[in-house]
């Protein structure tokens, strides 16, 4: 609490970089959590969505983005298998790119210091690199929704094989980067 405190009060030296990157932390949250609520949403919950929104963007450095995360997952699993809601390959797209963006942003974010002065180009690589990231993780989700279904193979578990190959390729690099000199 004391460190969110101590933030908020750094806020006044904010310059242009931090701030773009905090408010992209801000509307990706706000994004997510809309998305993945369930049914008609009654002022109240809205109000308190723009207060969860806010503490990543002020604290990204923090565990505000996994509880926000966490959130959304949530909310979208209650959703769908609580309430019976009908799964929209949108709204999934959509949902699964603002956690996408709230995790990559407040990365980013969060080695950002308030006053740093920040390169316009490292800004626009970054955005670049997101959106192609997106792009082809949504070109292939989509993919994978039409032409799979059609097969005998299911998506689900074409879904789990990947990602878990995807998992352990991670790993593996991450084993590989921590050994180098």
């Amino acid at each position: 609490m004391k460190q969110l405190l101590a933030q908020v009060r750094d806020l006044g030296r904010i310059t242009g970089g931090p701030l773009l990157v905090r408010g992209v932390v801000f509307v990706a949250a706000f994004t997510g959590l809309l998305l993945a609520a369930p049914g008609e949403l009654p002022a109240r919950l809205m109000l308190g969505f723009l207060v969860l929104a806010v503490i990543p963007a002020i604290a990204p450095g923090g565990i505000a983005v996994t509880l926000v995360m966490l959130t959304m997952v949530a909310m979208w699993l209650a959703d769908t298998l609580l309430f019976g809601a009908q799964p929209s390959t949108g709204r999934l797209l959509a949902t699964a790119a603002a956690l996408y963006l709230l995790h990559n942003a407040a990365a980013l974010a969060a080695v950002l210091p308030y006053d740093a002065i920040v390169d316009n180009q490292v800004l626009l690589r970054w955005a670049v690199r997101s959106a192609l990231v997106l792009g082809a993780a949504g070109v292939l989700a989509i993919l994978l929704a039409t032409v799979l279904p059609g097969m005998y193979i299911t998506t689900p578990t074409v879904a789990l094989v990947v990602g878990l190959v995807v998992v352990a390729a991670a790993v593996a690099l991450l084993t590989r980067l921590g050994r180098r000199p």
